[in-house]
């Protein structure tokens, strides 16, 4: 399985808050074959969260999780319909969420994933096209920094 394809997107999530929003991705995941439990994986990314906000600025979050419900290294790209609370970095809510899954053997492999996206988001040009292009050119987008 592919670390990130076009069949990783979720665009125009209508989600009422976070919650919602990790539930639509834990979904997905099954959906994909990466995890089988979607109540595991929304277990995994609230633990995760409550850490440490995922939220990174600019309405842009990235949940991200070591667990032993994935099977596989993902990544999931989701835009929602509209804004909600993410306790993000600048106070702003999040519109925009790319997702890090990867089994708990593969801390290298999320350190790295997080890093390279990191590096990005911190362009609002990067930002920008992420939020209003297109779902393929961000695909090519996203694969073009994860590799």
């Amino acid at each position: 399985m592919a670390l990130f394809d076009s069949t990783h997107t979720l665009d125009a999530v209508d989600a009422a808050d976070q919650n919602a929003v990790f539930e639509a991705l834990a979904a997905k995941v099954v959906e994909l074959g990466v995890a089988a439990d979607a109540s595991a994986i929304v277990s995994d990314l609230h633990e995760r969260e409550a850490e440490a906000s995922t939220g990174f600025g600019n309405g842009v979050a990235v949940p991200h999780t070591k667990s032993a419900n994935v099977s596989t290294p993902a990544i999931l790209f989701a835009r929602l319909t509209a804004p909600v609370e993410w306790h993000a970095l600048d106070d702003a809510p999040v519109d925009t969420v790319i997702n890090i899954l990867v089994p708990e053997s593969g801390s290298d492999t999320h350190l790295q994933l997080l890093a390279k996206l990191a590096r990005r988001l911190v362009h609002k040009d990067f930002v920008d096209h992420l939020k209003g292009d297109s779902i393929e050119d961000v695909c090519a987008l996203i694969r073009g920094v994860v590799g």
